[in-house]
């Protein structure tokens, strides 16, 4: 059966066996009783949700334009996104699904330290190759130690550089770059370290206190992981490549070259990193959720002049197009001036 989630609440059937969604829905909340249609006689049921990449800008999108052309406020829209991206951040948490939607709504006393039937619980327990659990703990201690040390004081991506090594007059003038924990995991890209400190937040070790510039925190339990007092049940962020294949490419895209690029571009690809650092920390979000490196690689060898020529560019799509389009073009013609 194919429905809308609108026709979905009103079945009443006791031996539902899965529920798919084959988009996310606006919200964990949303999502939690939704997929509850599915197993209330108390036997096994399956509830898959269908989620990409694609998925954040179309429902940017959505929240903006409103009900009946009505168009939200700004803290409306800002609210509503804020539901959506706790839903992104639980699915790709690598942590007991059953907990993090407990720690979700405030239920801590009734988590499980693992439900085992999860896919991550899982995966976990050695079903689909997790990594080595003392690889894993290393790497999850590690990361913490980053947020002890900006505790308080700075946001999760000043945490991010701390662990990958990047010069920050911040961390220089707090004296970390010449701590050990400068640099531990500079191995890593800054993206998969991003969705590592995620799921550090899923699972309750790391958490948020402020208002419009929140700052990191370790918590209590992120304290005890990070001293090797409580186990470091976490799935690691899966390694992905540059090249790795869209679902659906549009057939006027240009498919990309090789990855190297000649001089003029790779000054071009580092001045688009850095002004995507600049939006990113502006907006307080992942570098990648503005732009990835695969698409600012394709904008350097492009070298767009137009904006129909900045359409041809992996990644660009109407959204990113309209929000980021002109200052991307900014940058370019400002990179090919000198």
């Amino acid at each position: 059966m194919v429905a809308t989630n609108a026709f979905g609440m009103g079945i009443d059937r006791a031996d539902v066996r899965a529920v798919i969604h084959l988009g996310p829905p606006s919200s964990l909340e949303a999502y939690y009783q939704e997929v509850g249609r599915a197993g209330r006689d108390g036997a096994d049921a399956l509830g898959l949700l269908l989620i990409s990449a694609r998925d954040l800008p179309l429902r940017r999108a959505l929240i903006e334009r409103g009900a009946e052309g009505a168009a939200p406020s700004a803290a409306v829209i800002e609210h509503k996104w804020g539901l959506f991206l706790e839903l992104v951040r639980w699915a790709e948490g690598g942590t007991c699904r059953h907990d993090a939607i407990l720690r979700y709504f405030g239920d801590e006393a009734e988590t499980l330290d693992g439900c085992g039937r999860c896919d991550v619980c899982r995966a976990l327990g050695g079903e689909t190759g997790a990594k080595d659990p003392e690889a894993v703990r290393l790497i999850a201690r590690k990361a913490l130690s980053g947020v002890a040390r900006v505790h308080s004081r700075f946001g999760l991506q000043t945490a991010v550089a701390l662990v990958h090594g990047d010069s920050d007059e911040r961390l220089e003038r707090a004296g970390l770059t010449a701590t050990p924990t400068f640099g531990n995991l500079r191995e890593h890209s800054r993206e998969w370290l991003t969705r590592l400190f995620r799921r550090c937040v899923t699972a309750g070790w790391v958490s948020f206190s402020g208002g419009d510039r929140p700052v990191v925190i370790l918590t209590e339990e992120g304290r005890e992981v990070m001293k090797g007092e409580r186990p470091a049940r976490l799935l690691l962020p899966a390694v992905t490549t540059a090249r790795a294949a869209t679902a659906s490419p549009r057939p006027a895209r240009r498919a990309p070259d090789a990855d190297e690029l000649d001089a003029d571009g790779q000054r071009l690809f580092e001045a688009l990193r850095a002004w995507r650092l600049g939006v990113a920390r502006e907006a307080g979000m992942a570098p990648f959720m503005v732009a990835s490196d695969r698409t600012l690689r394709d904008i350097a060898r492009l070298r767009p002049r137009t904006p129909d020529e900045l359409a041809l560019a992996y990644g660009i799509g109407r959204h990113k197009a309209e929000r980021y389009g002109a200052a991307v073009l900014r940058v370019v013609a400002e990179a090919g001036s000198r």
